[in-house]
């Protein structure tokens, strides 16, 4: 499959788990820590179902690649924590609004690491991506630089990372293989640290297991579908940093569903706006 298509597939998967996760967290009630390793564990599951229609289970490669599988994972596991830890006190809208400073940090990271380049008109269409981001955060007013948004912050940082050293392992490892130990490995990791945090969540978890499963299971499904459109893009792209960058235009599409979703209506017009910027980006980005 093209990667263009893989790339956009995976924004429209992405922007659907950014609603999955704000359900999660506001309809499970325990900790980020528990909600990082139900959501990695099911993924993991879910990842298996994926396995024949990205080529089968297959580790060749895996251990010549270990040290940025295991930094991959690292950053997952921070990440992961920090994100919740910042997702409870913020709505949808603010959220994604915060962490498209992935943006800056997978240009750079990619830059750095990737050997890309980024032609004039492409540095354009990310510096209206960028424009249509803050235009969209100032329908909210100007956010505070409190404990949610540093977490948030955080976590774009080491999502970047995450993104950066993805797009390394694509052309040498199976996309099972590295979907396997990206969900399961992060969970395991997770389970071992926080083994007693996860077990004081456990009484909580059994009075709402309706709504814990059905929230679960759909930020995890889309989680779980992010990470196939995106490996196989990286896989299949001519220049792996530029599907790291057009990957950022998912909070364009995250707040949109907010409003449709989330019913978050306040500054329709400027949201509106800001996605036809960034569609527009987008355009720049992959030309």
């Amino acid at each position: 499959m093209n990667w263009i298509i893989l790339t956009v597939l995976a924004i429209v998967s992405r922007a659907t788990y950014s609603l999955g996760t704000r359900l999660l967290s506001r309809n499970v009630t325990v900790s980020p820590i528990t909600l990082s390793f139900l959501l990695t564990f099911t993924t993991g599951l879910l990842v298996l179902l994926f396995n024949p229609l990205v080529g089968g289970l297959d580790f060749s490669g895996v251990k010549s690649n270990l040290f940025t599988l295991l930094f991959i994972v690292i950053t997952s596991v921070v990440g992961n924590i920090v994100y919740f830890a910042g997702q409870k006190k913020l709505d949808a809208g603010v959220t994604q609004i915060i962490f498209s400073s992935i943006l800056i940090w997978g240009g750079i990271l990619s830059v750095l690491f990737l050997n890309s380049t980024f032609s004039i008109q492409q540095v354009v269409g990310m510096i209206i991506l960028l424009t249509a981001i803050i235009m969209i955060q100032y329908k909210k007013g100007k956010i505070s630089l409190n404990k949610s948004v540093v977490y948030i912050i955080l976590s774009a940082m080491l999502f970047a990372l995450f993104q950066v050293g993805s797009a390394q392992v694509s052309s040498t490892i199976s996309a099972a293989a590295y979907l396997l130990i990206t969900s399961f490995g992060t969970a395991f990791i997770i389970f071992v640290i926080y083994f007693n945090t996860i077990k004081k969540d456990y009484a909580p978890l059994r009075t709402h297991l309706k709504s814990t499963v059905y929230n679960l299971f759909f930020a995890s499904g889309t989680s779980s579908l992010y990470m196939v459109f995106s490996f196989l893009a990286y896989k299949n792209a001519p220049d792996k940093g530029v599907v790291v960058v057009l990957l950022t235009s998912q909070v364009i599409l995250s707040v949109l569903f907010g409003i449709v979703f989330l019913k978050e209506w306040k500054n329709i017009e400027m949201k509106v706006i800001a996605g036809v910027l960034a569609f527009i980006a987008g355009i720049l980005i992959k030309s």
